[in-house]
């Protein structure tokens, strides 16, 4: 091709056709543009479809690290309502009168008691913004809901924050100076996890008046009673957050869908 335009040139200068060879070398250069034009416009179409299927595979991992998240916010939406449930039972129950009591009692102000910190499961997040590339979800809604995701789980762990110093203050410290320290369980042999628990009838006589005069101190103490209202409210709040997580991850992720589908 190259060489059947340079003879189209020489015989036109050959000829001392000037006029048409003016125009030939324009024409030429229009097409020389164009070819690059063209060449151009697919580098950039390459370019953008390398860009776009680098955005699906974040999107498809931002997807799947949120369908992880649904189970993770529900399990702590229902664990902090039933938290804030067992310390509502504390405050408005009974002093415990009998070993059976107490054994109630106990497994009541152990679901309080148990701590479990909230992990949000948002590694992908994490590595689009730490390695600048979360430009590269086009989507700007996605984009928004991602960043106030991020700022409720700061949020949350805040509140865990706060509630574990109330815990240990008004809950823990009381209870290890005051109580009889892991009353139901059988300390008599190791086991991999918690020892075994024990039951009223599996408890000695013995021990039985030292257990009732300590949850009846534990349920009237005014700064242990203040410890379970703390814990009430800032459980009962954080239950509420993490149900409406649910919520907003369901919708963020059908966001997402359409997004992949497009």
């Amino acid at each position: 091709m190259i060489k059947f335009f340079r003879h189209i040139r020489q015989r036109l200068l050959v000829e001392n056709r000037f006029s048409k060879y003016a125009l030939y070398a324009i024409g030429e250069i229009v097409l020389v543009v164009i070819g690059i034009l063209i060449a151009l416009q697919i580098n950039n179409w390459n370019e953008k479809r390398k860009e776009r299927a680098v955005e699906v595979n974040f999107l498809k991992n931002l997807k799947a690290d949120l369908v992880s998240e649904l189970e993770n916010s529900t399990y702590f939406a229902n664990y902090r309502f039933e938290k804030a449930e067992a310390s509502a039972a504390l405050i408005n129950g009974e002093a415990p009168q009998t070993i059976e009591d107490v054994e109630r009692y106990t497994d009541t102000y152990e679901r309080v008691f148990i701590w479990n910190t909230f992990v949000p499961n948002n590694n992908t997040f994490k590595e689009l913004l730490s390695s600048g590339n979360l430009s590269l979800i086009k989507n700007d809604s996605i984009k928004n809901r991602l960043l106030e995701l991020d700022k409720t789980y700061v949020a949350i762990a805040s509140g865990e924050d706060h509630m574990r110093r109330e815990f240990e203050t008004y809950l823990y410290d009381p209870h290890a100076e005051n109580m009889l320290a892991l009353g139901f369980f059988d300390l008599t042999e190791p086991a991999f996890g918690f020892p075994k628990r024990l039951s009223a009838k599996d408890i000695e006589s013995s021990l039985h008046k030292k257990l009732i005069e300590d949850a009846n101190w534990q349920h009237q103490d005014q700064k242990f009673i203040n410890g379970l209202r703390l814990s009430f409210m800032n459980n009962g709040y954080l239950a509420g957050i993490h149900r409406d997580l649910v919520k907003y991850i369901e919708d963020l992720i059908s966001l997402i869908d359409k997004e992949i589908a497009k």
